[in-house]
């Protein structure tokens, strides 16, 4: 595995940060692409990168729900530190993670920072870009390359750290050896195209890789900051999951707001359910009249008690 990242030709700053390691329980890789100014853009970027790999350090034992956390927990306190300096104010930034647990990989998407899976020769964008141009294009007002070249291709629609309510999605992939995992920010992915990227990236080890496509970057004039990280499945361990999965479905991962109560996080679970006994009496038809039931039983039985003492 392998990431670097430059501030490219045309910026001053680098407001990109990026992470890439093993950690307790698996493989974590996250690019964040900060906005907000001078001193700002790149705060947001690399607190995010720090608060989720710090979140996911500590527990990972069910992966969706623990990046649902730590992202929660990450906007929360970027918030923060921005109310407390005030020359921070309006900061925000992309992020895009993915946790490998054994064979399954999961996908954190906030922003248009995007996660690619290249297998067997072939590249397939794990994540959907949050941005205008982005919704145009899904909804076919504009064309791929419409939208590659259009004025405002950099106006993204959800970022993290920038509102209480961020929007957050999820999904999933199941792993293969050979498998390689492109992580990128968007000053890469709009100067090379998706068949570049596969030709450099399936040819090269990791680290190889993510230095051709930083050169590939600046030879095209790295209007932004670039960022490549690279992860490679070269073993495979297949492990039974305490976790359900749900159907794969690239087009619709699961979508969730993120704000400062837990409904969000309680969606992931319901999507991902754990498979403890706790867990699956929360999803049974009558949990949620447990106290009604248990309450009558009680009554039940003091009645019963009350009887065999006349």
């Amino acid at each position: 595995m392998s990431g670097h990242s430059e501030t490219g030709n045309v910026r001053s700053i680098n407001q990109d940060s990026f992470h890439v390691s093993k950690i307790a329980g698996g493989y974590l890789a996250i690019v964040a692409d900060g906005m907000g100014g001078h001193k700002t853009g790149e705060v947001a970027s690399q607190k995010a990168v720090e608060i989720v790999r710090r979140e996911l350090s500590r527990n990972s034992k069910h992966p969706p729900t623990a990046l649902a956390k730590a992202i929660q927990t990450a906007n929360i306190e970027i918030l923060d530190y921005a109310i407390e300096n005030p020359d921070h104010k309006g900061m925000g930034t992309t992020l895009t993670a993915v946790f490998i647990d054994d064979q399954i990989g999961f996908v954190a998407q906030i922003g248009d920072s995007r996660a690619y899976l290249i297998r067997d020769n072939q590249i397939h964008q794990l994540t959907n870009d949050h941005s205008w141009v982005a919704e145009q294009v899904r909804q076919g007002i504009l064309t791929q390359d419409e939208a590659q070249n259009h004025r405002m291709r950099n106006i993204i629609t959800n970022a993290l750290g920038h509102s209480e309510e961020v929007k957050l999605d999820i999904s999933h992939f199941e792993l293969k050896e050979g498998d390689k995992i492109f992580l990128c920010s968007d000053g890469i992915s709009m100067l090379l195209d998706d068949n570049l990227i596969n030709k450099i990236i399936s040819n090269e080890s990791p680290e190889n890789a993510v230095s051709r496509l930083i050169l590939e970057a600046n030879k095209r004039g790295s209007p932004d900051n670039i960022t490549a990280t690279v992860l490679e499945v070269k073993q495979l361990q297949r492990k039974q999951k305490k976790y359900n999965l749900p159907e794969v479905n690239k087009l619709k991962p699961t979508s969730v707001a993120l704000g400062e109560t837990m409904s969000g996080i309680d969606k992931i679970e319901d999507a991902f359910p754990k498979q403890d006994l706790n867990s699956k009496l929360k999803r049974h038809p009558w949990y949620p009249y447990r106290l009604w039931i248990l309450g009558s039983l009680y009554m039940i039985l003091l009645i019963i008690i009350l009887g065999q003492l006349r």
